[in-house]
């Protein structure tokens, strides 16, 4: 792997590693949401881009409690939110009044907010309690290309902040017997049927699940192994690939061609056009009936899940053009490689959920934002190693 990709990698992997030493903190506000959640409160999102709110709001292995600030996050507060509530909130310093005085309308009715982001955003102080992402204020793009700053990091240490805070936050509800309720993965057999059953359910009924509660910071703990065991296999095993990958993108770009970058998730979409965004991928989001227009010399990369997309397999094929996949829940779902195709394992498991707590039936908290936001802008960063321009 080359340079910019070596450190664009150790980059997030240090960040996360800042956010293992900040648990003690991060448990102790979201135990203050807990025991406003398990009170009657509600507990919102508040983002100033919509990658934050779409990765915790009705997300496969998420809280079902977690929902949108009303009225799209816009003064003046909504006239919904209590006092009794909690909020997580992230910024990247994209709206930074509007997002000030929703802050501050927020904390003066009552509510406890818990903002990620930037130590040195002036936001900080607006809240009730603060989650360090370790970045400079607003996308944090960590390298440089041709003079600007390209590959932003905010919004996947940003997203992995929030998940510790909300894993904790489950952890803390598990303290005080009360079992919140998760989604499963819609492309699960019984996903889809499951999460209609519990659809608006904070909580479980008493007795449907008795979940053994982790000391503090615990849980977190086992959520940062996580990512990091993703992250170390794709170290260990899927470099060359990935070098690969950034090679075919620089020699399309080169010739002239496009580079098409499909993605799979809540987060992915808020990254294109960002500020730090090289340029070299043509974004697209099949979820949003977004498809490529493909032309002889372009390549595809498919930035995935953890099951297959058939339909964008077999166009990719259909249209003879070299193409590359990076897919979790290769445990599970394989499929035999095609001549001119690049497979990585992302590592993520199949369900796209990290951690099995005792009590529950099913696994919890996605950890695909985090490692597919990563990988976007990893991959970027091999296509410049390899010559890439924009």
């Amino acid at each position: 792997m080359g340079r910019l990709a070596e450190q664009y990698l150790r980059a997030i992997e240090a960040r996360l590693a800042g956010l293992g030493a900040q648990l003690p903190t991060i448990a102790a506000a979201a135990a203050v949401a807990a025991e406003r959640a398990c009170a009657g409160g509600r507990v919102w999102i508040l983002g100033d881009e919509e990658g934050f709110v779409g990765e915790y709001q009705q997300r496969a292995a998420g809280l079902m409690m977690m929902s949108g600030l009303p009225g799209s996050g816009a003064p003046p507060l909504d006239a919904a939110v209590a006092a009794g509530d909690a909020v997580l909130a992230g910024t990247q310093h994209h709206a930074p009044e509007r997002q000030g005085e929703l802050l501050r309308a927020l904390t003066e009715r009552g509510v406890h907010v818990t903002l990620v982001g930037a130590a040195a955003s002036p936001l900080r102080e607006l809240a009730t309690a603060f989650i360090d992402s370790g970045l400079p204020v607003g996308t944090a793009p960590l390298l440089e290309h041709e003079g600007v700053a390209v590959c932003p990091a905010a919004s996947a240490v940003n997203i992995a902040g929030g998940w510790l805070w909300a894993l904790e936050m489950a952890n803390a509800c598990h303290l005080r017997g009360r079992a919140p309720v998760f989604l499963v993965s819609g492309g699960l057999a019984a996903g889809a049927d499951r999460n209609r059953q519990h659809q608006g359910k904070p909580f479980h009924d008493p007795g449907e699940y008795e979940v053994l509660p982790a000391p503090a910071g615990q849980r977190g703990t086992e959520l940062l192994a996580e990512w990091m065991r993703c992250l170390t296999s794709i170290r260990a095993t899927e470099m060359d690939k990935l070098a690969e990958i950034g090679a075919l993108a620089a020699a399309t770009r080169v010739a002239g061609h496009t580079v098409w970058c499909a993605s799979t998730g809540h987060n992915l979409p808020a990254q294109r056009g960002i500020e730090g965004d090289p340029g070299l991928f043509r974004l697209q989001f099949p979820e949003r009936a977004e498809e490529p227009e493909f032309a002889p010399g372009d390549c595809y990369i498919y930035n995935g899940y953890y099951l297959f997309p058939a339909e964008q397999l077999a166009a990719a094929r259909a249209a003879g053009v070299r193409s590359a996949w990076i897919m979790g829940g290769r445990e599970i779902e394989v499929i035999y490689p095609h001549p001119g195709e690049i497979h990585v394992d992302g590592y993520w498991r199949y369900g796209d959920a990290s951690l099995h707590l005792p009590g529950y039936d099913y696994r919890v908290i996605p950890p695909s934002g985090v490692i597919t936001t990563t990988l976007l802008w990893l991959l970027q960063a091999a296509a410049i190693d390899a010559g890439a321009r924009r």
